[in-house]
């Protein structure tokens, strides 16, 4: 029980201490990035002198319980924009200061620049309530609380023990007194239970029986029985031990996948919100500056200002699909019976209604029926037909084959055209996030659309590949094995 007990207070100690100061750097990291952030975002309303601006971003820190004020300074020291979550507060915001942070008691403050380019036009001040002493409190009554219950689970145990250890074996040790003292051999212990204390129990009761027979036959062959019956628990106890650390350990490493898989598919989808904002702040400007000042820019000023705008929607984009990356991972599968003819059919429908004046002559077997989920199905069609659709446009007739095959005895659905192709040593890279085999000059896209079709195929327990050669046209094929339907 000491030992037990110094071990829950050192593990508890340990615990509250790293807690500590992982918790302070957390809420430093966290109060940094939201200054960068308002630096970032402000930095315009500061350069242009719009106080309302910079008020509003300052506004928007309602969201952050943990910031209780917020300040902007000039470029001179003085205050520019203010927040404080209570209005009530009567604390006047602090001198400016040089960049850097410093914890008051049980706050946080931090002085963060503005930049504009190289220039220094300003600087964000924030402070935040660490709430470190009620996280201490709580984790010490924890502490406390697992220290007493495992004090009392111990002290049970031991009691429990003491009944099914120490009594059998005391009264083992009297008989055996007795039988040395009287040389009765008729006495025999009593068998409480079957643990080893059971064993010792029937060792000895075997032994006295041995001794009372006088037979060396019938000794010998008890031994043997014994030394048999050793050997099968001891082979038991290690096939079940072997078995429970194999399980275990199936157990751990699939954990440890799943772990894996919500945290990359957490960190994408929570990437792709994050990158928005200042991405709006970007475009948005960029968009005054062109509707607004294009004509106090130089023509070299307004190619930059229209290459900043096509940066920004262009990362808009990846944005998006990463974030159509994530939702084919993370959405619930809803199997029903899916015509994938009839969907095939609706989206080159709306391909040749986009561009009408182009010569496209499409072949889509009828009737091809799956068990799958219809929305990922669609996306799924969407990207595969629609990259053959992208990848054919340069030649005078586009030609796209919709179909499917019976290989190995397994049925194979494909998508083929007429269009550049690629050469196949390239192949292993088609199916990953951002991969692409042609530049953006050549064929517009973020190559998101690939590796979208892997994870929805895969979900559906099937797989796809593709064949290809070099401006003589491609083919992509996939399975649903475990989802498919007769079709």
């Amino acid at each position: 029980m000491l030992t037990s007990s110094m071990a829950l207070v050192i593990a508890g100690l340990a615990m509250v201490t790293y807690d500590s100061i992982t918790f302070k750097r957390q809420r430093l990291n966290d109060l940094t990035t939201q200054a960068e952030i308002l630096g970032s975002i402000s930095s315009a309303a500061v350069a242009f002198n719009d106080t309302k601006a910079a008020n509003e971003y300052l506004s928007a820190l309602k969201t952050r319980p943990m910031v209780s004020m917020a300040v902007i300074y000039d470029n001179n020291g003085k205050i520019f924009a203010t927040y404080h979550r209570n209005e009530s507060d009567s604390v006047d915001a602090p001198q400016l200061e040089a960049e850097g942070t410093r914890i008051q008691g049980d706050d946080l403050e931090l002085f963060r620049h503005i930049h504009q380019g190289n220039e220094i036009i300003g600087t964000v001040y924030l402070r935040a309530g660490l709430g470190l002493e009620e996280r201490l409190i709580r984790y010490t009554g924890i502490v406390l609380t697992l220290l007493v219950a495992s004090l009392l689970i111990a002290l049970l145990l031991s009691a429990r023990l003491q009944a099914l250890v120490s009594t059998p074996l005391l009264e083992v040790a009297d008989i055996a007194q007795r039988v040395i003292n009287n040389q009765d051999y008729s006495r025999r212990a009593i068998k409480y239970s079957n643990d080893e204390v059971g064993v010792l129990v029937d060792g000895f009761n075997q032994m006295l029986s041995q001794i009372q027979q006088r037979e060396a036959a019938l000794q010998s062959a008890n031994h043997a029985l014994q030394l048999e019956i050793a050997e099968h628990k001891a082979a038991r106890e290690q096939v079940a031990a072997l078995n429970e650390t194999l399980e275990q350990r199936v157990v751990e490493r699939t954990a440890e996948l799943e772990a894996a898989n919500k945290e990359l598919e957490s960190f994408s989808y929570s990437v792709s919100h994050d990158l928005r904002a200042p991405l709006r702040g970007i475009d948005g400007f960029s968009l005054i500056l062109q509707e607004n000042y294009s004509d106090k820019l130089d023509e070299k000023g307004q190619s930059y200002l229209q290459r900043v705008r096509a940066a920004t929607q262009r990362m808009g984009d990846l944005i998006d699909d990463l974030l159509k990356l994530s939702r084919a991972t993370r959405s619930e599968m809803n199997p029903t019976t899916v015509d994938l003819s009839e969907l095939a059919t609706t989206i080159t429908d709306e391909l040749q209604e986009s561009t009408p004046d182009r010569k496209a002559v499409f072949s889509i077997e009828p009737h091809m029926i799956v068990n799958a989920d219809e929305t990922l199905m669609r996306v799924m069609l969407e990207n595969l037909i629609g990259n053959a659709w992208k990848f054919a446009g340069k030649r005078p007739e586009t030609r796209i084959e919709i179909g499917k095959k019976i290989i190995a005895g397994d049925t194979v659905y494909y998508i083929k055209d007429n269009g550049t192709g690629f050469d196949m040593k390239y192949a292993d890279k088609l199916f990953g996030a951002f991969q692409r085999l042609h530049t953006v000059n050549e064929f517009e896209g973020t190559g998101v659309g690939l590796a979208n079709v892997q994870r929805i195929i895969r979900r559906h327990g099937g797989k796809v590949w593709a064949e290809a050669k070099l401006d003589e046209g491609a083919t992509f094929y996939f399975t649903l094995s475990a989802w498919r339907k007769s079709a």
